[in-house]
């Protein structure tokens, strides 16, 4: 996708997601009942309310083009996707959402030959949101949940770039609960001199805002957990790729839509290590 088209499609989608932010908002700062799925993750309402705006919004600016949903998906739904598909978080890490962390994002994807196309990440608690602009370009810019703009325009975003590694060493991300031994022990070959923890995809736009350098994920995720992120990422000039150094493809994963292990990085990871 051109940056034409990506701003034609952030523009028509943007009025969803800052209302599906508006009202994350309304339960994050009320408190919401929080309930367990089959695979033993949290699902609250907020969860599905703001998926139901975003499926909404798609119908009618994709029409046609199959979406794989977090909660969709739980309840049933198993659309055929083909080569071209779209994957949507309406809330990811919603552990960090109940617990009153800010950090959870909404996260749209656009896949298209295996490969994140187009993707847009929002943090609503944090008034943040990240998105691509065509090939090689990610821009940020601050908006507000609610916020009455009709265009990305509007909120004078800013392009964002990953940075060079730091010569005083790295700052590596991990998710607050989860497979945090296995993190260190993989990041024990690099130099990390701060560890900072925090969940969701918005551990990816950090990295692709040059505020950290690099986060592994040795598993739990799901394709609509990264794909979004992995789009903003790699527009921004960053990496992501398994722990054998293959691509993290999309769509190929099999019916769950479990991710393999990977890596997400601010350059080749190879030039990371320690020397």
């Amino acid at each position: 996708m051109d940056q034409q088209a990506q701003r034609a499609l952030c523009d028509k989608l943007l009025p969803a997601v800052l209302g599906a932010g508006l009202m994350e908002m309304g339960y994050f700062a009320a408190g919401c009942a929080v309930d367990v799925k089959l695979d033993r993750s949290p699902v609250t309402i907020a969860d599905q309310q703001a998926e139901a705006l975003i499926l909404a919004a798609l119908d009618r600016v994709l029409p046609g083009v199959p979406v794989v949903a977090e909660e969709a998906f739980a309840a049933g739904a198993r659309p055929a996707i083909g080569d071209t598909f779209l994957l949507v978080d309406a809330l990811d890490g919603t552990k960090q959402f109940v617990s009153g962390f800010r950090e959870f994002t909404i996260n749209i994807a656009l896949v298209s030959g295996g490969r994140p196309v187009f993707g847009l990440v929002y943090a609503p608690a944090l008034g943040d949101l990240m998105v691509t602009d065509g090939p090689g370009r990610a821009l940020r810019a601050r908006v507000k949940p609610g916020a009455g703009i009709g265009t990305l325009a509007a909120a004078d975003p800013e392009p964002i770039r990953v940075r060079m590694p730091p010569a005083d060493g790295l700052v590596a991300l991990q998710s607050r609960s989860r497979n945090l031994e296995q993190s260190s022990a993989y990041l024990a070959d690099f130099p990390v001199r701060e560890w900072r923890q925090l969940g969701s995809s918005y551990k990816f736009c950090l990295i692709a805002c040059g505020e950290a350098d690099i986060h592994v994920q040795p598993g739990d995720t799901r394709e609509w957990d990264t794909a979004a992120a992995h789009a903003v990422l790699v527009a921004a000039g960053g990496h992501v790729a398994t722990l054998e150094g293959t691509e993290l493809v999309y769509g190929k994963s099999g019916p769950d839509y479990l991710n393999p292990a990977f890596v997400v990085s601010s350059a080749p990871v190879a030039a990371l290590r320690r020397q």
